[in-house]
């Protein structure tokens, strides 16, 4: 069961990718600029992780902006995922039980692990309009399936692409961290 569930999470996050059902509204941020350069720059534990690929926008139905960076390294795929309320600029605390934080997931040669949010912030510094950059940056502790929490940090910036209508999360729907823990 709780592989099903996880694999649901990644079908989720991976279909933000490809979910560009548009709107052709991008007359709608704040605080245009930012970085020009695609990037995660990760802190997690020790260890530092630099992605290049990445998306980032805004979704209509839940209020929420997202990035997801991918990287593939030494046999394993990474992808970081981060859900935040609106598509303004500053700080704001990561809410668990509402999908809002850090998802950072790991699967491949070495087997998969999947680290959800504990506790932490992400300041966003620049929303731009679409075409343009969403940038930031963020610190606190994600958890993995077994309880083991680790310290993270980093900052990113990633370009912002057309709104989209949903990233799936229904009304009635149990968060993403409640769904992992199941």
């Amino acid at each position: 069961m709780k592989t099903h569930n996880i694999q649901f999470v990644v079908i989720i996050l991976v279909g933000i990718m490809g979910m560009i059902s548009c709107s052709k509204k991008s007359d709608n941020p704040v605080a245009p600029g930012g970085s020009q350069t695609t990037e995660l720059k990760l802190t997690i534990g020790t260890q530092q992780i630099t992605f290049n690929q990445g998306i980032g926008g805004y979704a209509v139905n839940e209020n929420v902006s997202y990035i997801q960076f991918t990287k593939v390294e030494a046999g394993d795929t990474l992808m970081f995922t981060m859900i935040f309320t609106g598509k303004a600029t500053g700080n704001q605390n990561w809410d668990v039980n509402n999908d809002l934080g850090a998802i950072l997931i790991q699967y491949g040669a070495s087997g998969t692990l999947i680290y959800s949010p504990l506790n932490g912030s992400t300041n966003i510094t620049a929303y731009g309009n679409v075409g343009s950059y969403i940038s930031g940056t963020f610190t606190g502790q994600l958890q993995d399936s077994n309880g083991s929490s680790v310290n993270v940090s980093g900052n990113f910036s990633v370009q912002r692409l057309a709104d989209i209508q949903s990233i799936g999360k229904g009304n009635n729907s149990p968060s993403i961290s409640n769904r992992l823990k199941q």
